[in-house]
Formats: structure tokens, sequence, C-alpha cells
């Protein structure tokens, strides 16, 4: 394991007082820095959704909703703490925060897993239910407005999601106050919203088009390029809802955990 993942070395960083591109300049700068933890998050949280997607399959060919649900239960709560890490470390590299990846990644996987179990099984419901409908609409005859409406109720979702996971990887808070600041949050900034979880549908849906040829775009760019670009979008406004940084800064090291 020390081969792949040392931690005897000190990680990528900038000066404090550099100031942050912006847009594409922005994703360049991360992706040439920080890929090689972008990829390695990244396959760790494909390896953990690769059972929701198995379970996804599984009931599109017994077109047993009752598997679609238990899927997305089990399947959730499995990919749960992957999507948890992934976001906690493109977040990092989003407040350009120094430090190894693999120990980062550990530590706090081992300290904060258990709270991503009972959201991810929630969101896994409500996804394999999204791509059960999805995949059946063609044999249910449906036309293009149900359609748009599958789509939207997915953007829907994905825009939720994207607030939920970047908070939970952010700070500490009961599902409830979650949810709760996840609605307002994407009502409030609904632009940023549309674009970020606009981008993540369009990348969802190329790949699920393009399958199974579109595998090999996953082991390369998995979910975590879409995720970075994404969380370029919302990350300022929570970083100005909830003074992510200016908290980060005043506390001293070792003093505050995610």
């Amino acid at each position: 394991m020390s081969l792949f993942f040392p931690d005897n070395r000190p990680g990528p960083g900038v000066a404090p007082d550099e100031p942050r591109k912006t847009g594409l300049k922005r994703i360049g700068e991360m992706i040439s820095r920080d890929y090689i933890s972008f990829w390695l998050a990244g396959l760790l949280n494909l390896l953990g959704f690769f059972p929701f997607l198995l379970g996804v399959g599984y009931s599109y060919a017994t077109h047993s909703l009752l598997i679609a649900i238990l899927n997305g239960v089990l399947g959730g709560v499995l990919a749960a703490p992957g999507f948890y890490g992934l976001a906690d470390t493109l977040l990092r590299s989003l407040r350009d925060e120094p430090g190894y990846w693999w120990h980062t990644y550990r530590e706090t996987l081992k300290k904060n897993w258990k709270g991503t179990l009972l959201p991810g099984a929630l969101a896994g419901v409500i996804f394999s239910l999204q791509l059960f409908v999805l995949l059946h609409m063609q044999e249910l005859g449906w036309g293009a407005l149900y359609f748009a409406f599958q789509l939207l109720s997915m953007l829907v979702f994905l825009g939720l999601f994207l607030w939920g996971l970047a908070q939970q990887a952010l700070m500490e808070m009961s599902l409830a106050a979650l949810l709760k600041n996840s609605l307002l949050l994407f009502l409030r900034y609904l632009g940023k919203t549309l674009q970020s979880a606009g981008l993540c549908l369009v990348f969802l849906l190329v790949v699920l088009g393009m399958f199974p040829n579109s595998v090999f775009v996953l082991l390369i760019f998995g979910f975590w390029l879409p995720g970075l670009c994404a969380f370029q979008i919302i990350y300022p406004v929570l970083d100005e809802v909830f003074a992510i940084e200016k908290t980060l800064n005043a506390v001293p090291d070792g003093e505050f955990e995610e």
C-alpha cells in the first residue's frame, strides 16, 4: 500500500497570498496540481459505486421496482463513503489546503464514514428509482414530455445532492438540517444550482448513452471531473454563507475537525 499511497512527505499547496484563478484556468491549475489525488479518490468512489450500478442493471433486467428500492438502500450505503471522500478531496483542493492526500483521506473517512450512511441510503433510493423509470421509458411508451419531466426531476435531485454533499464534507450537521439547508441554498442560488446540476446531468447522460464504451471515460475521469467543476460553481457560495475558510484560518492547527 505504501508504494501507491506514501504518507511520508508534505503535499502540494500554494502561497497564502497568491490570488486564485477563475474559470478554466482555475480548473487547469487544480488538475495539474492534484490530478493524482483526484484520480485515486475517484477510483475509490467508483469501486464503492459499482454495486449500485450492478443493482440498477439487475432491477432493469428483472423489471422489479422492489429490487430498485432495495438496491437504492444497500447500494447507496455502500457508495456514500466514497462520495464523501471524493467531495472532501475536491473541496480541500478548491480551498488550496496543503497536505498529503492519502493520510488526510484515510483519517477523514475513518472519523466520518458512519454519518454518510443515512444520507447515502436516502439519495440512493431516489436515484435508483429515477434510473429505473428512465431506463423503462421506451418500454412504457412514454413520450418526450414525460422524458423532459424525468430529466427535470433528475436535475432537481442532482442540485440538492451537490449542495448536501458539499455541506456534509465541510461541516457536521443532522440530516434534517442538511436537507433544509440544501433546499434553501438550491432555491436562493438557483442559477448556480442549475449550472452545477446541469453540468453533472449532461455528464451522466453522456455516460449512459455511450455505455459500455463510457467505462473507459469513467476510469479516466470518474465522477471527479464533473464534481470538481460543479463544486467550483457552488463552493464560493458555501464559503460566503458559512465562512468556511475564515473559520479554518482562525482555528489553530489540529483543533478543527471536519
